[in-house]
């Protein structure tokens, strides 16, 4: 005997209501848009062992996350955050391995499976193709050399197979950059003066272009966002190169090249629009401040060079996208472990301390491109 047409309404009804509430409990929570995005400034420690993940407010101020510092292997030089501003490639010059973490929304670091690669070496820097897809690792040594990896979409990393390319000069110490293109790798020789200049092939492999001469102790290299000019950072000369980069891939000084910083220049940074370059002097206590003109000259920008405060020895500098904050590390200070001092950016470019009080990363001696902002 069948139910009343009423009776199978009302079932119907319960089975729909039930379906509904089961869909709100198993649904997976609703990820936050880009805008809600939560921003992360990582500065490793070079003699500790770990890594700090500081959180950036809404108002751009800093605070630890929880669980910071994050462990990871000795001797950290460089410090990669990919496209997806949640992928982090470490290299150890330690233990000869690079590592990649992922950076969860409440600024965890987690390793990724299959993303710990052995080198033949001490691995002193690493950089990463603009789309994400090729990592690229400066081995040192008299010569060094480059190995490539191909980037999962997992974060794991696989050789490509490509041979390693040796680089030009002394690179014990060698830093490396792609350029916005993703066509060109250049990497400069900190013990020595040159520039290795490296053609990208669409699976990685790497073919010489040639070495450029540069000031001795050239270290950081860095383009400007349009990929038209690069900027090395020379701490033996106290001064920044400037080169206009040709069509393809060939440089040549820009004018009035190099440009004195007013002390010992680790790496700079450039703005999104390409407009201004800051540099941190770790001797000399200050960072100093550039106007980029059309041809790739420098001028100071007003009241440059910027003073660091008493007692730490400036190390790398980091730019909020809001193009009104900047962010330095401390390599050494007197506090012990390295703190982050949070500056703002006037409209003439000039820079004056925000008053937040500074951030302790719980790290010890950030030596190197090891300071970096996810998107």
């Amino acid at each position: 005997m069948s139910a009343p047409p009423g009776t199978r309404r009302a079932a119907r009804a319960f089975i729909v209501l039930l379906i509904g509430l089961m869909s709100l409990v198993t649904a997976p929570a609703p990820r936050a848009t880009a805008a809600e995005a939560p921003r992360f400034l990582l500065v490793a420690g070079t003699a500790s062992m770990n890594i700090g993940v500081l959180r950036v407010g809404a108002d751009a101020t800093l605070s630890p996350v929880p669980g910071n510092p994050f462990p990871t292997g000795f001797g950290v030089l460089s410090l990669v955050v990919a496209p997806d501003g949640r992928t982090v490639y470490v290299p150890h010059a330690g233990d000869g391995t690079v590592t990649g973490y992922r950076l969860d929304d409440a600024g965890a670091l987690h390793p990724i499976s299959g993303a710990v690669a052995a080198l033949d070496g001490p691995p002193t820097a690493a950089s990463i193709a603009p789309d994400g897809s090729h990592l690229f690792v400066v081995v040192g040594g008299v010569p060094g050399h480059v190995v490539s990896f191909a980037v999962d979409p997992s974060g794991a990393l696989t050789p490509t197979g490509a041979p390693p390319v040796p680089v030009d000069g002394l690179s014990a110490v060698g830093m490396a950059a792609v350029d916005p293109s993703g066509r060109y790798l250049n990497v400069v020789t900190y013990i020595g003066n040159t520039m290795s200049r490296f053609a990208i092939g669409d699976h990685g492999e790497l073919t010489p272009l040639g070495a450029t001469p540069v000031e001795l102790g050239p270290v950081a290299p860095r383009f400007t966002p349009d990929g038209r000019y690069l900027y090395v950072s020379n701490e033996f000369g106290t001064d920044l190169s400037g080169f206009a980069i040709g069509a393809h891939g060939e440089l040549t000084r820009t004018p009035g090249s190099p440009y004195p910083t007013g002390g010992v220049p680790h790496g700079a940074v450039i703005t999104t629009d390409g407009r201004r370059l800051y540099v941190p002097n770790a001797v000399g206590g200050s960072i100093a401040g550039f106007d980029i003109h059309d041809d790739g000259a420098l001028t100071p920008l007003p009241g440059s060079p910027y003073p660091a405060p008493a007692g730490t020895m400036p190390g790398q500098v980091a730019l909020h996208p809001d193009g009104r904050h900047l962010y330095l590390a401390d390599v050494l200070t007197l506090h012990g472990t390295t703190m982050v001092h949070s500056y703002s950016i006037r409209p003439d470019g000039s820079l004056a301390p925000t008053g937040a009080p500074d951030t302790d990363t719980g790290v010890i001696m950030s030596d190197g491109p090891v300071v970096a902002l996810t998107p």
